[in-house]
């Protein structure tokens, strides 16, 4: 997947609203109580699902590369054990559920896939099963916190015991540009279970205190919605903070919160970190209390990548804590880019505004003080204070 990234990119605003809704909101609290149980009944804990089996991948050189002495080739590739994943529903919105584990090429590395690709020939990938009207698909994606993609439907019954299929195929381009591939490709699964792996529900409310001290108001449950969009439900998800602990975004629920997606190597990033304790302060004198979360990432060029403990212990004794820090696992990628209109690429810093019911009231990228010409948090301020004076 190639990236662009704008590190220093200005502007945001509100994006087109889309599909989401307020209706799934169970309950509006306001500033500074958490909610009541609105009723959420955990699933019981039971073994993981897991996917096991070989895929065969084919590719067909056009005219252009056979002429160059390219000669159509095969690879395979062995998935020993892929477990159910705990949580990360955000990564396959279509998804009844996926497993994720190491795969490997164990023939036609050197002389297939190396032609095409710079892929190791042992990765982490992800399979999962959902339903597109109705119909089972199979979901893919060959990089550790990346969007799953629909591969299409499957033969056979994704039920534990049995063994399905799945056959696709893509286009694509040579690595410098002098011809065209068709990449094809077919796997036959067996789907069981991992008794040695539990499977315990992630969206319990937490029961004791946050090591940080962040504050802990989670009702349960999942999201009903695993998209961003302005008026839908900020997806919860968990993400370890710089205690080492795993903060649930559905935590900070009761204020206003600004979730801000950051790299420790982007300047405006910093810039903005500098100033953020001077607006929470503003905002509480104006009688509105907000809480920071910080989303940060490894570098901007590795965007999917979550930071070392390290990184984040220097982050907070550099800018301080206004709320949790937290080590991103692509959760801010997938969803803010296509949030904020960036499908392609995404700017850093990019935040999203989010009210005391987990509402999502807009976003804003780019970081640059009113002093120096820019628009500092002047509109995130505006999105908080037109919510605030509508309660």
């Amino acid at each position: 997947m190639i990236l662009f990234l704008f590190a220093c990119a200005g502007g945001g605003g509100t994006a087109p609203e889309d599909s989401g809704t307020t209706d799934s909101v169970p309950t509006t609290v306001p500033p500074g109580e958490c909610p009541e149980d609105f009723g959420y009944v955990a699933e019981a804990s039971r073994p993981s699902r897991r996917l096991a089996g070989t895929g065969t991948w084919s590719i067909d050189f056009d005219a252009n590369l056979e002429a160059n002495g390219y000669v159509d080739c095969s690879y395979d590739r062995v998935y020993p054990a892929l477990v159910e994943q705990v949580g990360h529903d955000w990564q396959c919105p279509d998804c009844t559920w996926f497993a994720t584990g190491e795969s490997t090429v164990e023939r036609g590395f050197e002389d297939c896939l190396a032609l095409i690709s710079s892929s190791e020939a042992t990765r982490i990938e992800h399979m999962g099963i959902g339903e597109v009207a109705g119909v089972p698909h199979l979901f893919r994606s060959g990089a550790e916190n990346v969007l799953l993609g629909d591969l299409g439907p499957i033969t056979g019954t994704p039920e534990v015991g049995s063994v399905f299929t799945g056959a696709w195929s893509d286009d694509g381009e040579f690595k410098d540009g002098s011809g065209t591939f068709v990449l094809s490709a077919t796997v036959s699964m067996t789907l069981d279970e991992d008794a040695e792996t539990p499977w315990e529900d992630p969206y319990l409310p937490r029961e004791e205190p946050y090591t940080c001290g962040w504050s802990a108001c989670n009702p349960g449950g999942p999201s009903p919605d695993l998209v961003l969009g302005t008026g839908s439900v900020l997806p919860n998800e968990r993400f370890v903070d710089v205690c080492g602990e795993e903060y649930d975004l559905w935590d900070a629920w009761g204020t206003y919160v600004v979730v801000d997606a950051s790299s420790p190597d982007c300047g405006p990033c910093q810039s903005m970190a500098k100033e953020v304790g001077g607006f929470v302060d503003e905002m509480a004198a104006q009688g509105v209390s907000v809480q920071w979360i910080t989303l940060l990432n490894a570098t901007l060029g590795s965007v999917n990548e979550s930071p070392s403990a390290d990184t984040l212990t220097s982050w907070a004794e550099t800018f301080g804590q206004h709320g949790p820090l937290l080590a991103d696992e692509g959760y801010a990628y997938a969803l803010f880019a296509p949030y904020s209109g960036k499908e392609s690429g995404m700017s850093f810093p990019t935040v999203v505004v989010v009210s005391p019911d987990m509402t999502v009231l807009g976003w804003d990228s780019g970081f640059s003080t009113e002093a120096s010409g820019g628009t500092g948090f002047t509109v995130i301020e505006e999105f908080i204070l037109a919510d605030a004076a509508s309660r």
